[in-house]
């Protein structure tokens, strides 16, 4: 697994949240607590927190139970100490064909909270996953299939009877586009109230209705491998929306670089507008990361100019980074990566002038003990350090409560998030 599709991985499964401002407050008459709630039961997975004063130093740590709450508190705190909250993920999962089990460690930190701070350990969104079975009749050649977000385990083909196998990711809808007997044009399929995990169908590929012309086409900022998803909104109220980005690529298979996308929908859906969900790396020199999740009432020409940056200033060591950024960006976020497959995040607001400096904290024994890698931070050289930038929120203090208290799992693209990432 790649290191992007690992942070990936732990970003799916592992989103906190919380309330708090920047400013510490005074410390109540049993200390300063930060109160921890799960949604969601914890299997093959660990869950810890740990606070830590503005010089670092660890003054408690807890392992997390699944559904619930739990109350973190530093009894001997005082008044005006600052406090950084640091949420720990332990995940396993094994190793496809191997018996082997993989660990992962995620540790994300929040800076500056207040006490009797709320935070939430919550599953993203109301995504179905459906094993999609479809057969073909009526062709002799199937030339081309597209399913967007699916996952490919079978490719209809005359040697199997035309019978493909998908697993798709949607909100109830999802359709499907294929070229049969070598004809230049598309016929699509179309599935509403999908909410089973399998469905099976067949279908006369010759009656389907036929696809109109492609209906625009959207340039990128640069030339790579991108990761997107564009989704037609039918109802973003109840969070319904059409995919209508790409296939999911196949691990090992070919990884296609473009700098544009070629758009193909149904006819005749709401007029609600889009959600595009867009990721990728400039591998040029001196190149960025972009990342962008909006939503658009008519598809753009090109996607939106970032107005930000950042710039290293140092690295003194393992522990310490300081960058510098102008425009106007809303949340810096500092990643460290190491062996074995180890990420930790801090979240941070930037600085009104000059550098933005954070040192990590220390490890807790607990941690330490268990992954001597980490008692000596052991990640690479390298820091992947995002500038944030928001339409709709006005500096760091909005931005990041609303982001690390995601009531409306649509909150990202309503508040017109754009990031910049550079690896310094």
């Amino acid at each position: 697994m790649s290191k992007r599709h690992f942070v990936l991985l732990l970003a799916m499964l592992f989103l906190v949240a919380c309330e708090k401002n920047d400013t510490p407050g005074p410390v109540g008459e049993e200390g300063f607590s930060v109160t921890f709630h799960s949604a969601f039961s914890i299997i093959q997975n660990e869950a810890a927190a740990f606070l830590t004063d503005e010089n670092g130093q660890v003054r408690v740590f807890q392992w997390l139970p699944g559904p619930g709450s739990t109350k973190i508190t530093v009894p001997d705190a005082k008044s005006g100490e600052r406090f950084d909250f640091s949420v720990v993920g332990i995940f396993t999962r094994s190793v496809p064909g191997t018996g082997l089990v993989d660990t992962f460690l995620s540790i994300q930190t929040y800076t500056n909270l207040t006490d009797s701070a709320n935070f939430n350990l919550i599953t993203p969104g109301n995504e179905f996953e459906t094993d999609f079975h479809i057969q073909f009749t009526g062709i002799s050649t199937l030339d081309s299939i597209v399913v967007p977000n699916g996952v490919t385990f079978a490719l209809p083909q005359s040697d199997n009877n035309f019978q493909g196998q998908y697993l798709v990711q949607h909100n109830g809808q999802f359709w499907c586009r294929v070229k049969v007997n070598s004809e230049p044009k598309w016929r699509y399929l179309f599935l509403d109230n999908v909410t089973g995990s399998s469905i099976s169908i067949t279908r006369d590929a010759t009656t389907l209705p036929e696809l109109p012309p492609a209906s625009a086409s959207v340039g990128l900022p640069f030339f790579t491998n991108w990761t997107y998803r564009l989704d037609r909104a039918l109802d973003a109220e109840h969070n319904k929306f059409l995919p209508l980005g790409p296939q999911f690529p196949i691990p090992g298979g070919v990884v296609p670089f473009f700098d544009a996308v070629q758009v193909l929908q149904p006819p005749g859906l709401p007029n609600f507008g889009y959600r595009f969900r867009l990721t990728g790396d400039d591998t040029t020199p001196g190149g960025y990361g972009y990342e962008c999740d909006r939503f658009f009432s008519i598809l753009p020409g090109t996607m939106p100019a970032i107005n930000f940056d950042i710039q290293p200033t140092n690295l003194a060591d393992k522990r310490l980074i300081a960058v510098t950024s102008n425009g106007p960006v809303d949340v810096l976020s500092f990643t460290r990566t190491g062996s074995p497959n180890i990420s930790w995040e801090v979240f941070v607001a930037p600085a009104a002038t000059g550098a933005t400096i954070y040192r990590l904290p220390d490890v807790p024994a607990e941690l330490s003990d268990r992954f001597p890698a980490l008692k000596i931070y052991d990640f690479d050289s390298k820091v992947r350090v995002r500038a944030e930038g928001y339409d709709q929120f006005n500096g760091y203090n909005e931005a990041i409560k609303t982001r690390m208290h995601p009531s409306d799992p649509l909150w990202q693209p309503k508040a017109g998030y754009l990031a910049r990432s550079r690896t310094f």
